[in-house]
């Protein structure tokens, strides 16, 4: 099947995919003042306790900061762990009673005002950023902000799909995209939501978006101020989020 035939736009209809039951970490983030981490337990036919836990890489031993526990069949629990001026590197750990273990890509975080403005992006992300508005420049409309909660509404549902092997605007728990928006802390007049699997580079995500027309509207909507790129290796996974405030 072909890059562009993966393409899917905003109007696609869900798929069934029974998974096996796995336990997922999702890339910690900062929101709040908190550094943030969650566990998800998906595709399991029994009740455990899953477990949490934020870790920040240091010298010797890396230091779980905060951890959290539920017993649940299938859903996601959130822990918050105090977050400093000083960057430092954290990563998530999913676990539960059956010895299921997930580990999340580390990622450096702070809640100084310098680090809130930039560093929540891939290089991969940032590269669908500057070939998107790229693309917009040509048609005139204004280049899109790359905005960390529409990044994260993004980066949350490329993680969601890698991991549970679905390919669908939404969620395997019945979200839409608008709705992952709005959780994300987003508060929008107007979204708009571009997903891709397989493209194994921003040029060729970007490249496969365009020569697709109902993917080529999102990016060349010129009221549209706001963008987030997710990436997931797996897939490789994307997901183009765009917002007006």
């Amino acid at each position: 099947m072909s890059a562009e035939a993966r393409a899917q736009a905003a109007t696609a209809q869900p798929q069934a995919n029974q998974q096996a039951c796995r336990v997922v970490a999702v890339k910690p983030f900062v929101s709040k003042g908190k550094v943030r981490g969650t566990a998800v337990r998906t595709g399991c036919a029994d009740q455990a306790r899953l477990r949490v836990r934020i870790t920040v890489a240091v010298t010797g031993p890396d230091r779980i900061v905060k951890s959290g526990s539920q017993i649940i069949g299938n859903g996601r629990i959130t822990a918050g762990a105090t977050c400093t001026a000083t960057a430092r590197r954290y990563y998530v750990v999913a676990l539960d009673a059956q010895g299921r273990v997930n580990t999340s890509r580390s990622v450096k975080l702070s809640c100084g005002r310098p680090a809130a403005s930039r560093g929540f992006a891939s290089t991969a992300e940032t590269s669908v950023v500057r070939l998107t508005n790229a693309a917009r420049a040509k048609n005139g409309c204004r280049p899109l902000v790359h905005d960390r909660k529409l990044h994260l509404a993004a980066e949350r549902h490329s993680a969601d799909m890698a991991a549970n092997n679905y390919f669908d605007h939404d969620s395997r728990d019945g979200r839409t995209f608008d709705q992952r928006i709005r959780v994300a802390g987003f508060a929008f007049t107007r979204a708009g939501e571009n997903i891709a699997k397989g493209q194994p580079t921003a040029a060729a995500v970007v490249r496969a978006w365009l020569n697709s027309p109902g993917h080529r509207a999102n990016i060349m909507n010129c009221a549209f101020t706001h963008i987030g790129v997710g990436h997931n290796t797996k897939g490789p996974t994307w997901t183009q989020d765009f917002g007006t405030h």
